[in-house]
């Protein structure tokens, strides 16, 4: 489906459902229904959600009728822990608001038969000593939660960031001058190049990436330079439906701003690498992971190799009275990477460090690396069964929750492990 505007979408609404509203809508100079607020819109979708029985399906399609064929398209989908059956786009609208998560592989179906398969010339043999915590630790010093409780507060205040939106767009656009902004004061000997990553839905992903000291690519043709990759998804969905209001803070606007301050103080610090390394913000996680397999699906196609890949989802909510712990998904990641990423989390951050599983081929971007056969581990604030975030994919996912539960304490301790993470195998150059 096309990028939905919630004017343009609303527009049909207002005729079809004239009998929610007690008087005629306001009438612009074209003649055509305005809805005034943010607040109608959604009172609009409220009440067509209470006459069509909450299925998303049919309010989409008074919506936006124009594309409502596409709803019926077909979509290989894999629910997290079954098989993947063919289904249809309208159906992960009915998925989501049952709380299911799932991967939608479609259009990626050849990245999947690799599956579990060996990348015998990337894999390292054992993952290296830490050897750089000279170096990691003044570049936590510049860590600062005041930078990611302003960055996540303007990143929370769109409406929602659903990737097919307008706001999915602008809040992306937002993201990448934010990247601009930190990449202009850069001391002038660091490497630098950041772009947004365009897909076949509305909202880009943006990648920002820091050159390797001895240039873009190996002296030795035959060999190239594996890169290191951190990631999180800066998209939002409130599973009700697409359109209501979804700040997101914590999924996974937490794990948004986490990077970003750790790529801050990176670049600030004049990080200069080894080896190329990578911060990527996807799109559309929430529609099935879609922008990070058309991430993977490219750098396959391209030969661009990838030694590791951390993904950082949802980074702030520690339940009241639990001990915050910095948490390394043990399921469908490589499991000798993220035994050392616990030693190095030990190392360079101050917080209880322990593991937690998720349900089999469940997980977030990381998963569509995984797929495609690369390393990969997933860093996240705390067990998925035991304290789960109850306000994530709602109107409630904010960032001032009774008792102090969101904490920039906990994320700057991610930040750490963020920073370790690209030091310690990135390298550095003096």
């Amino acid at each position: 489906m096309k990028s939905l505007t919630a004017l343009y979408a609303l527009l049909s609404v207002l005729f079809v459902s004239a009998a929610v509203f007690d008087q005629s809508p306001h009438q612009d100079v074209l003649g055509k229904p305005t809805v005034d607020t943010l607040t109608d819109r959604d009172a609009i979708i409220e009440s067509l959600l209470a006459t069509h029985a909450d299925d998303p399906v049919q309010v989409m399609r008074l919506l936006d009728p124009e594309n409502a064929s596409e709803l019926d398209a077909p979509r290989l989908l894999q629910v997290f822990g079954a098989e993947a059956v063919w289904m249809t786009e309208g159906d992960k609208l009915r998925l989501r608001q049952q709380g299911l998560g799932f991967i939608d592989i479609t259009d990626h179906q050849d990245l999947h038969v690799c599956h579990g398969s060996a990348q015998s010339s990337l894999r390292m043999i054992a993952w290296p000593k830490l050897q750089y915590q000279d170096k990691v630790t003044p570049v936590t010093k510049l860590l600062s939660k005041d930078n990611m409780k302003s960055n996540l507060e303007s990143l929370t205040s769109f409406h929602n960031r659903y990737y097919r939106s307008e706001f999915g767009v602008k809040s992306s656009r937002w993201l990448y001058n934010q990247i601009l902004d930190i990449i202009s004061s850069a001391p002038p000997g660091v490497r630098l190049s950041v772009e947004t990553f365009t897909h076949t839905f509305p909202q880009p992903s943006v990648i920002a990436r820091f050159e390797p000291f001895f240039g873009r690519s190996s002296h030795n043709t035959a060999i190239a330079l594996p890169r290191i990759i951190v990631g999180a998804h800066q998209d939002s969905a409130n599973y009700r439906f697409p359109l209501l209001p979804a700040p997101g803070a914590d999924d996974d606007g937490s794990g948004t701003v986490t990077i970003l301050e750790a790529f801050r103080a990176l670049v600030q610090s004049g990080f200069s690498p080894e080896r190329p390394v990578e911060f990527h913000w996807y799109a559309g996680e929430e529609g099935g992971l879609l922008g990070s397999q058309e991430v993977v699906s490219e750098y396959k196609q391209l030969n661009k190799e990838v030694a590791a890949m951390i993904q950082f989802d949802m980074t702030a909510y520690v339940p009241k009275g639990e001990v915050p712990i910095v948490t390394f998904i043990t399921t469908d990641v490589d499991s000798n990477l993220t035994n050392w990423a616990k030693a190095l989390a030990e190392e360079c951050s101050t917080s209880v460090v322990g593991g937690a599983k998720l349900f089999a081929s469940a997980g977030s971007d990381h998963v569509s690396w995984r797929r495609a056969g690369f390393p990969v581990i997933c860093a996240t604030e705390g067990d998925p069964f035991r304290t789960l975030n109850p306000y994530i994919h709602t109107s409630e996912d904010k960032i001032d929750l009774a008792n102090g539960e969101f904490s920039f304490e906990h994320a700057l301790e991610l930040a750490k492990v963020a920073v370790g993470f690209v030091v310690e195998l990135g390298g550095w150059v003096e």
